[in-house]
């Protein structure tokens, strides 16, 4: 094989195995990780998507019936030929995906839609609107993109599967005492009557100030546990661990026989790898919590009644509006939104008594931990042996 060939797949594997980052949800430990290559261009298909709809949001009742169509297809006509202008300024071709995002195809993102309703809109305020709109859905995909929330959150959901035994054993311990406690409070009709006050912006927040302490004694505890992993005795043991995985092996040079010189992680790297963790634990409180808030609904649908309803809100029969009412072995069943309000609450607070016990049950913390170690050490292998050529190079320049 020829110098050229060698280098040419190096390359390949390299890819392969950036692309083994990004399914493992830690895209962070790509070497030279950037916006412009790396995020924005795996963006592409959101933010046209987006772009798309954004377009479509431009214009409003001004135009009907085949007035309107037009306008939807000289809005596309418009936004196209000013997509293709940009892709002949950038020299690929008309219709070429970028390879490479910058501050032009960023600006055609944010300003196509607002362009197109200032020319067939019908309100001041909407190209404002529509402007900050997509500064919002930029902001978040990419956050998104950057951690790889999407794959990460995949295998969070397939490490629930590894831990269904030690979940189990927490909830069994639980459980019984959860239960009592949460039994007691939907059966309250003070929970009924705050739950039939609250607006549905007011119970957002309610619920966000329960599941946030949850989700901060999670995130707090990640930090230590990646520090005392990110160690290895040999390359062998390396490799070892490479070989274990799924991750795509490549032709490199053997490494060393002296201890690694491990390239520390870098924050971004950190904060993906404390995501990773944090995700994880968050996928098994969010499933815990919904099994039980679901409990809660079914629960209510027997034991509490219309009349006992209608007296612990204080609602009058005329105004009374459930959601839905049916029959079950002869009685009358009614759905209403407060059943659903006093469930997730239940729900929230399971939640949060779940976080604290995943973290002071000892045996639980030894299964899941090892689990999870066993996962980022894979993580951590793979990078190492991914990154060698690059520290081998930099250790032949500092000899020369």
């Amino acid at each position: 094989m020829t110098t050229g060939e060698t280098a040419q797949a190096v390359e390949s594997d390299a890819d392969a195995i950036e692309r083994w980052f990004v399914q493992r949800g830690v895209p962070q430990a790509i070497f030279h990780y950037n916006a412009a290559e790396d995020v924005l261009t795996r963006m592409v298909p959101y933010l046209t998507a987006v772009f798309l709809l954004g377009a479509l949001a431009g214009f409003g009742d001004k135009f009907t019936g085949w007035g309107q169509f037009g306008v939807a297809l000289a809005a596309f006509v418009i936004l196209t030929g000013l997509a293709v202008g940009i892709n002949r300024f950038r020299g690929r071709r008309n219709f070429e995906l970028p390879d490479n995002v910058g501050w032009i195809e960023i600006g055609l993102f944010l300003l196509g839609a607002p362009f197109v309703a200032v020319l067939f809109g019908d309100l001041p305020w909407q190209p404002v609107w529509l402007l900050l709109l997509n500064l919002v859905m930029l902001g978040v995909g990419y956050v998104t993109t950057t951690y790889g929330a999407v794959p990460m959150l995949r295998w969070g959901v397939r490490e629930v599967g590894v831990q269904v035994r030690g979940v189990v054993n927490v909830l069994s311990r639980l459980l019984p005492l959860l239960l009592l406690f949460a039994t007691f409070l939907f059966l309250n009709a003070e929970m009924w009557q705050v739950a039939h006050g609250l607006t549905w912006q007011l119970y957002v927040i309610v619920i966000a100030m329960v599941l946030l302490p949850a989700v901060l004694f999670l995130a707090l505890r990640s930090p230590d546990e990646i520090a005392n992993l990110h160690s290895f005795s040999s390359w062998a043991e390396i490799d070892e661990i490479c070989h274990a995985t799924d991750a795509p092996l490549w032709k490199r040079a053997n490494p060393p026989k002296e201890k690694p010189q491990i390239v520390p992680l870098d924050q971004g790297e950190r904060r993906n790898l404390a995501l990773l963790m944090l995700v994880a634990q968050l996928v098994q409180t969010v499933l815990v919590a919904l099994g039980i808030g679901l409990f809660f609904v079914a629960f209510g649908l027997f034991t509490v009644r219309e009349e006992t309803l209608l007296q612990w809100t204080e609602i009058s029969v005329a105004n009374f509006d459930p959601l839905a009412r049916f029959t079950v072995f002869g009685a009358e069943v009614v759905v209403t939104p407060e059943l659903f309000a006093v469930s997730g609450f239940i729900a929230a607070i399971s939640a949060l008594q779940f976080a604290v016990s995943l973290n002071s049950d000892d045996m639980y913390r030894q299964q899941f931990y090892a689990s999870l170690e066993r996962e980022i050490s894979e993580v951590l292998a793979v990078r190492a042996r991914y990154l060698y050529p690059m520290v081998r190079e930099a250790m032949t320049v500092d000899t020369t």
